[in-house]
């Protein structure tokens, strides 16, 4: 099998490995990316990001990722 040849098509009812486990992902995720936040703004590298700002724009960004998830 040639690393072009996609392989046989999955089967019917089964789920990609990362859509049964998004849940755990995100999980694992929020924290690791809200430590990498406090540790870079603890190094004054952030210094120019107005969190005032930011927080509104994640909140309406997880916002849409969960209804365009819901209309696929």
């Amino acid at each position: 099998m040639s690393q072009l040849d996609p392989g046989p098509p999955p089967l019917p009812g089964r789920t990609d490995h990362w859509q049964r486990r998004s849940g755990g992902f995100w999980v694992g995720a929020f924290p690791v990316l809200a430590g990498a936040y406090f540790l870079l703004a603890n190094l004054g590298l952030l210094n120019w990001l107005n969190w005032d700002l930011v927080w509104p724009v994640i909140l309406i960004l997880i916002g849409l990722y969960l209804v365009v998830r819901r209309l696929r």
